[in-house]
C-alpha cells in the first residue's frame, strides 16, 4: 500500500468529507488519518498488477472447467457431451453391457438423437472425450497461462482474451541446438 492522496491540516469539515468521499467512495482507498493530514491509501501498481494477474489465471482455469462442462464431442453424427456426469453414465453403461452381455445400447445424445452404440463405440466415445478435455487442459489452458505468466503490465493482461472456443494448435517442444547438448563419454 501507497498513498495516493494527501490532505493537509488544517482543513475544513467540507473538504474533509470531499477528500473522504473521492478518495475513499469514489476509488475505495482506505482513509488513515495522521496528526498532520487525512491520507488516501491504496495498492501500489506491483500490488495492482498481481491481483489482476491472479485474477486472469482464476478466469483461465474457470473458463476451462466451463469448457470441460459445456463441451462435446462429434461421433456417428450426433453430438455426446464432455462433462462429469456424462462420463459416469457411459462409465456406468458400459458396465452393465459388460455385466449382462448386451451387444447395443440406446443412446439419446446431446442434439436429441437415438444413437445405438456398441461397447466398442462407448470405448472410441471415451477415448474422443478423453481427447477433448486434454486438448482443453494440455493445449489451450497451458496456452492461456503461459500468456498470463508472460505478461509484464496491467495493459498485457488486459489484451488477453481467454476463449475456449477458439482453436490453439498445441506448441512444438523446441529441439535444442547441437551446441546446447553436452555430449558424455561412456568409460
Amino acid at each position: 500500500m501507497e498513498i495516493k492522496a494527501h490532505l493537509d491540516k488544517p482543513f475544513t469539515e467540507d473538504q474533509r468529507l470531499e477528500f473522504i468521499a473521492d478518495e475513499n467512495h469514489k476509488l475505495g482507498y482506505e482513509i488513515r488519518e495522521t496528526a498532520v493530514a487525512l491520507e488516501a491509501w491504496g495498492p501500489t501498481d506491483t500490488e495492482i498488477f498481481e491481483q489482476k494477474k491472479e485474477a486472469k489465471l482464476d478466469e483461465n482455469t474457470t473458463k476451462a472447467k466451463e469448457a470441460v462442462e459445456n463441451g462435446y464431442v462429434e461421433y456417428k453424427d450426433a453430438e455426446f457431451e464432455t462433462n462429469a456426469q456424462t462420463v459416469g453414465d457411459l462409465t456406468a453403461t458400459m458396465l452393465l453391457m459388460q455385466a449382462t452381455g448386451l451387444e447395443t445400447y440406446n443412446w439419446l445424445s446431446r442434439d436429441d438423437k437415438v444413437v445405438t452404440l456398441t461397447l466398442e463405440d462407448f470405448g472410441i466415445l471415451g477415448g474422443l472425450i478423453a481427447g477433448f478435455k486434454n486438448t482443453i487442459w494440455s493445449v489451450k489452458y497451458l496456452h492461456y497461462k503461459g500468456l498470463i505468466e508472460q505478461a509484464e503490465t496491467v495493459a498485457e493482461l488486459d489484451e488477453i482474451i481467454i476463449d475456449y472456443n477458439v482453436e490453439i494448435e498445441p506448441e512444438e517442444e523446441e529441439e535444442p541446438e547441437p551446441s546446447e547438448v553436452e555430449e558424455t563419454e561412456e568409460n
